[in-house]
């Protein structure tokens, strides 16, 4: 009885320190293929109106599932979902003229009408953090869990 009193703990601290590793790791794989489906879709902006600073944020939220689970599709730079911030952020970069999410609220439409699309490399990156255990406060006994950062980023040529 002693014996499997000092076994479980640790034991039971392995195997929650595994889910929650598995559990970071599905989320990066996800948040890493919205970006490149999200810089994909806006690779096509230069040929196709519909496509917009909306419907590449969509698409990201859309592809990242279910790391970016309730995360809205704005145009918002910072949301609070799925127990943590996440941070989006769409740049093009074409040659000194830079529109990013940081400087311009829609930088596909500032790229757009400053005729700068064609020719230039959009990158999307988008990063946040997992909750180790999440549902689980521990904040009222002291303790802190950590948290542990994921970021995803694709780049594309737009033609």
């Amino acid at each position: 009885m002693v014996e499997f009193a000092i076994v479980v703990p640790v034991m039971l601290a392995l195997i929650l320190g595994l889910i929650d590793l598995g559990r970071a790791f599905i989320f990066g794989v996800s948040v890493q293929e919205g970006a490149r489906q999200a810089a994909r879709l806006a690779a096509s902006a230069n040929y196709d109106v519909n496509v917009d600073d909306g419907a590449v944020l969509g698409r990201l939220v859309a592809a990242s599932t279910p790391a970016l689970v309730g995360c809205a599709s704005s145009s918002a730079a910072n949301q609070a979902c799925n127990g943590g911030i996440w941070t989006f952020n769409v740049s093009i970069v074409n040659g000194g003229s830079t529109y990013s999410s940081s400087t311009y609220s829609t930088p596909l439409a500032a790229a757009r009408s400053a005729s700068a699309l064609p020719g230039a490399t959009v990158t999307v990156t988008t990063s946040g953090s997992v909750a180790l255990l999440p549902g689980v406060v521990v904040g009222g006994f002291g303790l802190v869990l950590p948290q542990i950062s994921v970021q995803g980023q694709a780049a594309m040529v737009i033609l």
